[in-house]
């Protein structure tokens, strides 16, 4: 079981951070790639995240952190709150292509549709609560400190990118996106589209 949590700690402290980097460089990034389209952009994120990505694997050891042991209870609850987040992310993956999942609209001028259907119609970023979430269940899974630390982190570096994409929908879609904004919340389903999501 110590390999388990091991392998899962590991998983939190080198891929999720690649991640995040990707996709700030992607948001960040937007009039540029705009501009020089995805060759630029996608060659740009590949390297800030094999730069991220081969820092996180080498300081492994530290990063990891202490070994919290294996906590039956907390497992067990990781283990269902990251089987939530896998039945979460069935309905978002009905209404985006792979094309969306890799962050071609973010790179492109090409028109979109604003989604306000399924689980958009009760938060605008499904994907987000779906992502922290599974990552909180890997961290209970876990035990290692530092995939607590990894998930706060998380959380903060998902903001971020909650933050820019925001900004981009807005431009792209004006007072459509302001309407919607104002009718469906941004990341905490309200108390009763819990079940719904």
């Amino acid at each position: 079981m110590n390999e388990v949590r091991y392998a899962i700690a590991l998983v939190l402290v080198v891929l999720v951070p690649m991640v995040i980097a990707f996709w700030l460089v992607i948001h960040l990034g937007t009039p540029i790639w705009r501009r020089y389209r995805g060759l630029v952009a996608y060659s740009c994120a590949g390297i800030i995240l094999a730069l991220v990505g081969t820092f996180a694997w080498f300081q492994r050891t530290f990063l990891i952190g202490n070994d919290w042991g294996t906590n039956w209870l907390l497992f067990g609850a990781g283990l269902l709150i990251y089987l939530a987040s896998l039945r979460m992310a069935l309905p978002v993956r009905r209404y985006l292509s792979f094309s969306t999942f890799a962050g071609m609209p973010e790179i492109t001028d090409k028109p979109i549709q604003l989604i306000t259907e399924g689980p958009y119609a009760i938060i605008r970023h499904p994907r987000y609560l779906m992502v922290l979430v599974g990552i909180v269940g890997w961290a209970m899974m876990a035990n290692f400190q530092a995939a607590y630390v990894t998930s706060a982190a998380c959380m903060v570096g998902l903001w971020g990118i909650i933050q820019l994409e925001e900004r981009e929908l807005k431009a792209r879609f004006g007072k459509a996106y302001d309407r919607y904004s104002q009718d469906v919340p941004q990341v905490i389903p309200r108390m009763g589209d819990w079940l719904s999501f």
